[in-house]
């Protein structure tokens, strides 16, 4: 039997969490307490036997109650005995067909990370977006001339982005029965949360249909449609900036944000995907259908809700990058800080817009959107920590396309 738990009977639990890594299936953090045999086997859907190692190579293995004795604060990586065959037989497989094969890509298993290109249904991304359509999705679907190499790489590469599915769905099944939500209003959606410089001209929108109503929300900051607004009220923000504090202080399982961001939280996964589905259908597709049609702003049907942490002795930076996105929106949330600046540097398929040099300063409450393509990163803080709220809005029909599309 299960009981929920909250931050405020886990007040030392930050200084118990264990950093575990696998091969190709992403990472996580957990609390000690629940670093058991059972949990990690099911949270890491491992199959035909799980390996824990070390730093230094030496394997740990559960007491006679199945618990581990780990460091906290110390990184273990996670294999399964069937991922370690899986590996042995595809090698065996390419020795087979050596002069048959008609290219010379590395691959692996199709679960390295690439930081910066969309992920379509055959890339096994921890990021799993959500999409209106999802349970119809079919990958993989065209590879008619592969070869025997080919076709396996292919079965490795569904097979694993199936396996990142239902570890997602563990991670979901253990935070929705354990974790005890600090504000449980805040997790539907609600006109009260938005601030009145947003809502106010939807509402006049609604009744006159002039783009030039709505378009009030925003202040364009740059020729490349970069835009500041307000969402949310204050108080909404430091709500919600609580409840993701909350929720890191339990000890649940809790993913990397993104490739590239080593701290945070994956909002859907704590529980907010019909939360933000519904900002993104009924709010923020009005604004992205009008400015970046050109970017599937009309077709926007997914997205990836995440927070992003800096702190001044742990991440406080972000190299130059482009987004997993069609469009992005990015809030801050608080603290206290200094630093930290987001800076913007032209768009990617857009080469004369890359002499641009553009920088925002973060202000708690307020968002900017962009088109995720646009080349940018963050700067060092200098004094405190930041908490950033980050929407990837995609057309996920379109990514899943692309990539099936190479397979032909």
């Amino acid at each position: 039997m299960t009981t929920s738990i909250s931050s405020s009977s886990n007040n030392n639990q930050n200084n118990e969490i264990i950093h575990f890594t696998s091969l190709g299936y992403g990472e996580l953090r957990l609390a000690k307490k629940y670093s058991t045999k059972d949990i990690l086997d099911d949270l890491f859907q491992t199959e035909g036997g799980l390996i824990v190692v070390d730093g230094n190579g030496e394997e740990f293995f559960p007491d006679e109650d199945n618990n581990y004795d780990l460091v906290p604060n110390k990184t273990y990586t996670i294999v399964s005995e069937k991922d370690l065959d899986s590996d042995t037989d595809e090698s065996d497989d390419d020795g087979d067909e050596g002069e048959d094969e008609t290219h010379n890509e590395k691959h692996d298993h199709g679960h390295e990370h690439h930081q910066h290109e969309h992920k379509g249904c055959c890339n096994t991304d921890s990021n799993h977006h959500h999409d209106d359509n999802e349970d119809s999705q079919q990958c993989c679907s065209k590879h008619h001339n592969a070869t025997k190499s080919e076709l396996k790489r292919i079965q490795n590469s569904q097979n694993g982005f199936n396996k990142l599915l239902k570890m997602r769905e563990a991670r979901i099944n253990m935070i929705s029965k354990l974790y005890e939500r600090k504000y449980p209003e805040i997790f539907e959606l609600r006109e009260e949360y938005f601030d009145n410089d947003f809502i106010e001209p939807i509402k006049q929108y609604k009744k006159t249909k002039n783009q030039d109503d709505l378009l009030k929300a925003l202040t364009k900051l740059t020729e490349t449609r970069i835009y500041s607004f307000k969402i949310f009220t204050m108080e909404f923000c430091t709500k919600l900036l609580e409840e993701i504090e909350n929720f890191k202080n339990t000890g649940l399982p809790t993913a990397r944000p993104n490739s590239m961001n080593n701290y945070g939280a994956v909002l859907d996964e704590m529980g907010f995907t019909d939360f933000f589905k519904q900002l993104r259908e009924d709010y923020l597709s009005l604004f992205t259908s009008i400015l970046y049609k050109d970017y599937n702003g009309e077709k926007l049907n997914s997205h990836h809700a995440f927070a992003v942490q800096y702190k001044m002795d742990k991440e406080k930076e972000l190299g130059f990058h482009y987004d997993e996105s069609d469009i992005t929106v990015n809030l801050c949330l608080g603290s206290e800080f200094t630093g930290g600046s987001l800076y913007f540097k032209g768009i990617l398929d857009k080469p004369e817009t890359h002499n641009e040099y553009f920088e925002f300063k973060h202000i708690p409450g307020v968002a900017l959107i962009h088109i995720g393509v646009h080349r940018h990163g963050a700067l060092g803080l200098t004094s405190g920590e930041r908490t950033n709220l980050i929407l990837w809005l995609r057309n996920s029909n379109i990514v899943d396309q692309q990539s099936e599309s190479k397979l032909e």
